[in-house]
């Protein structure tokens, strides 16, 4: 869910903020249980609605999606909107509601706005599956996938502890409060850093997804506290004003970097090693995901789908940031 995109105004439900209410899924598995299904009989039609359509992490999500669908003979009606806007994203329902399409995949830009819409959809005999974000009405929902954000901010925090030795202070750069993904992230970073009683968090800073901010947030951060070894940036806005920030201060050298995703932008600050890590989420296995169980639903085979998914992030740092395992998930522009 980078999180550029989608997360500011609704993000994952209320009802979901602690990841072990999810349903987790060995999701290779999943594709591998799959694989004899017959491509459909009937052509049907799934409407796919990104969060945003100019995002890379959207972008990664409907490679997969499109493969999916290739694969099982369906057809996918790609419609969103080039800005992160729950009333531009609840027209675009309406309208293919009126098309008529046998199944709605969408990455809701609002948790409760959305809800309307897409009970009107569920109305209209139209099944809705989310994909990232979600609303807080999951009882209407198919499916819901997204991304285990609690587990990916105690990756960070074990990540970032070992790099600095796992003593000495260290930030965190947020985006808006509120918004549960990275509330979420934030909640696993601090649950798992408390771990480590030498490390001390100094400042936890909201940027309102301005790299201007983070990277004045960060100078402030160093003026207070000249020793800081660490920062959690938690999307790649963030990790680019940080980073600039410490090459302004003559720091990019002493104080360590993990940021969240893996857009074009921020896989090039992991290998310039202005960032040190990022924790990367699956969007091609979302879309993937997301599609396979739209044609479970519609052929009938129901039982093999799972209502609440989340997929773990895994860690790209400087000693595998080449490792084809890590690399087939940065997401693509």
């Amino acid at each position: 869910m980078s999180t550029l995109r989608r997360k500011w105004s609704a993000a994952l439900a209320t009802v979901a903020l602690a990841a072990g209410m999810f349903s987790a899924v060995a999701s290779p598995n999943v594709f591998a249980a799959a694989a004899h299904r017959a491509p459909a009989h009937k052509k049907w039609t799934i409407g796919f609605v990104p969060g945003i359509t100019t995002d890379a992490f959207y972008i990664s999500m409907l490679q997969g999606a499109r493969a999916e669908a290739a694969k099982l003979g369906v057809n996918l009606d790609v419609q969103g909107a080039a800005q992160w806007n729950y009333v531009m994203q609840a027209q675009i329902v309406n309208d293919l509601v009126t098309k008529k399409v046998n199944l709605l995949v969408i990455a809701p830009n609002d948790a409760n706005a959305m809800i309307p819409p897409l009970k009107s959809a569920v109305k209209a005999g139209i099944p809705v599956i989310t994909v990232d974000t979600t609303i807080n009405d999951p009882g209407i929902l198919v499916s819901r996938i997204t991304s285990n954000n609690v587990q990916g901010g105690a990756l960070a925090a074990q990540t970032l502890a070992k790099m600095i030795g796992y003593s000495g202070d260290v930030a965190l750069m947020n985006v808006t409060p509120g918004i549960s993904t990275t509330d979420q992230r934030q909640q696993g970073f601090l649950a798992e850093i408390k771990k480590f009683p030498k490390i001390h968090v100094v400042a936890v800073e909201y940027t309102n997804d301005q790299q201007s901010t983070a990277s004045n947030d960060t100078e402030n951060i160093l003026l207070a506290h000249p020793h800081l070894k660490g920062v959690f940036a938690m999307n790649d806005v963030n990790s680019g004003g940080v980073a600039e920030a410490l090459k302004a201060k003559g720091k990019s050298n002493q104080v360590k970097i993990v940021a969240y995703d893996a857009e074009p932008i921020a896989v090039n600050f992991l290998m310039k090693n202005e960032v040190q890590a990022l924790i990367v989420q699956k969007p091609y296995m979302e879309g993937q995901m997301a599609v396979l169980y739209a044609y479970d639903y519609l052929s009938g085979h129901r039982k093999a789908i799972v209502k609440n998914v989340v997929l773990a992030n895994v860690m790209a740092d400087q000693s595998n940031k080449h490792n084809p395992a890590i690399t087939k998930w940065y997401y693509k522009s």
